[in-house]
């Protein structure tokens, strides 16, 4: 039988299959007993932050999907909860000698839980059509890729536009459709009853209440030892915490201010760790005051970042030395921060004539950093401090993000990155290249060092990556401040690794 012809089969009994699969309006969650006496539970309940906006791995990149997405399809590589990249549906891969073509070995006899193979050609089509359309959420991670080609069925071939080091960090993004599949249902169809090569299926879709998966017995890969997961939406952090205090939820991300209550609980535990970002001070360098460097100098120097994390934080974060954070890649103990130092503040102030002009500072009152209201305010003591006259400029998250994109700041502000792929290289695009929405300085030296990086690998990139942030820190083009943990709520008994960027894998979790 050939390919094509097997294909043809494989889908009209897809067509009689799917019908069986239930993925309706019922309330989440499943009946079936999670384990009694000796025996270990099997059932997981999980809150996600919010709820994804489609099932389609084509057509939605946003990263609370990929916690579902995770179990449900496969991804060329993983990357692990320490950050590092591990293999998935690739078994290996290689570049040439410049970076700019990578070949990925597949692993052999890998079928979609409705039987359909998954090879090259499946690849080839995932890719291509999220290249088709450049609107689409997935198509920045791919901005950099010219072409996709099957070299052979387990062969892929990735020719790029230019080099690009990370470039393998990027696939664990991009989640694989059975192409015939897909095709036969069409985008809007597969997006309500979704079929993958993963290791769970789903079982039932309650869009805004639950998303139910159970593991597939078919899976190509290891059996995880938990048999079923529902992933249910929950926007508040009370609401995630009392959940897992209550028992209806077995974990669930948590803030800060949230920890010290489920710690006490008997029945409950949190697990803390270093996330992949950085909240940091942004400068407006071409503006008033700013325009110097000592000025600059100055406001890092002003700001005890240790004394942020340890009371305004409760110890729940790290001070930050540069502007990538330990879990990702280019990360270097090499880079120092300007050290705090309120009598170096002012005398720099001092000797760059500063007049105390005051300094727009905007910074966001709810979102995406936990307490934002409270970190700036107490940053505008620390510079206030030294001298440093500040205008506050709060606003709702919405507007601020707005005037980051637009940069239109026209001083300092607070704000945050996380790379989704764990890598430098994003941030390094945004903070330090010439379209970047944070980068004011426009400098030639870091454009230059920021591609640099993406032709070379091992040493020799870390070698950029130092040279680079040493350089920003000196230059006050940006002050990183700490990198928050993330904080999660889970029942006594989970066993159970969280991932550096706080997203959900559970095939390696169970219940003591």
């Amino acid at each position: 039988m050939t390919r094509s012809t097997a294909r043809r089969a494989l889908t009209g009994f897809a067509a009689l299959t799917l019908g069986s699969v239930i993925l309706a309006g019922c309330a989440g969650g499943f009946d079936s007993p999670t384990g009694s006496g000796d025996t270990a539970r099997t059932s997981l309940t999980a809150a996600l932050p919010t709820d994804p906006s489609s099932m389609d791995p084509i057509r939605s990149g946003a990263l609370v999907v990929l916690s579902v997405f995770f179990h449900t399809h496969d991804q060329l590589v993983k990357i692990a909860a320490d950050g590092t990249l591990e293999p998935k549906l690739a078994t290996d891969w290689t570049a040439n000698d410049d970076l700019t073509q990578w070949e990925f070995t597949l692993a052999p006899d890998v079928t979609a839980s409705n039987g359909e193979a998954i090879d090259a050609d499946d690849v080839v089509f995932t890719y291509e059509t999220i290249l088709g359309d450049p609107s689409g959420e997935n198509y920045a991670y791919l901005s950099s890729l010219d072409s996709v080609e099957a070299v052979d069925a387990t062969t892929v071939r990735f020719t790029l536009k230019q080099p690009f080091s990370a470039f393998p960090r990027n696939t664990s993004l991009i989640s694989i459709v059975p192409a015939d599949t897909y095709q036969e249902m069409g985008a809007d169809a597969y997006a309500r009853e979704p079929i993958g090569s993963g290791p769970y299926v789903f079982d039932s879709i309650t869009t805004g209440v639950s998303y139910d998966l159970k593991r597939n017995d078919d899976y190509w890969g290891p059996a995880p030892v938990i048999e079923e997961i529902s992933l249910q939406p929950v926007s508040s952090t009370e609401s995630r915490a009392n959940g897992v205090l209550s028992g209806s939820l077995d974990v669930a991300q948590i803030g800060p201010t949230q920890v010290a209550s489920v710690q006490a609980a008997p029945s409950a535990q949190t697990f803390s760790a270093a996330s992949n970002g950085v909240v940091f001070l942004g400068v407006n360098s071409t503006a008033g005051p700013l325009q110097d460097v000592r000025v600059r100098e100055a406001v890092a120097r002003a700001v005890d970042t240790q004394a942020i994390v340890d009371s305004l934080l409760s110890g729940l974060a790290e001070p930050a030395k540069a502007m990538i954070a330990p879990a990702v890649e280019g990360f270097s103990d090499s880079v120092q921060p300007l050290a705090y130092d309120p009598d170096g503040a002012r005398a720099l102030l001092a000797e760059a004539g500063y007049d105390g002009t005051p300094i727009p500072f905007d910074y966001a009152t709810d979102g995406r950093i936990p307490l934002s209201s409270e970190v700036a305010q107490s940053i505008q003591g620390y510079l206030q401090d030294v001298g440093i006259a500040v205008d506050m400029r709060g606003a709702d998250q919405q507007s601020h993000t707005l005037k980051v994109r637009g940069r239109e700041m026209q001083g300092v502000y607070l704000n945050t990155w996380a790379p989704s792929t764990l890598d430098g290289d994003l941030p390094l695009t945004d903070f330090y290249e010439t379209a970047g929405n944070n980068n004011y300085a426009q400098d030639p030296a870091t454009a230059a060092w920021a591609a640099e990086q993406r032709g070379v690998e091992g040493d020799a990139r870390q070698e950029v990556f130092a040279k680079l942030l040493d350089y920003s820190n000196t230059q006050g083009y940006f002050v990183p401040l700490y990198v928050p943990f993330n904080n999660f709520a889970a029942v006594s008994g989970l066993r159970w690794t969280p991932r550096a960027d706080g997203l959900y894998d559970f095939t390696g979790t169970s219940f003591e």
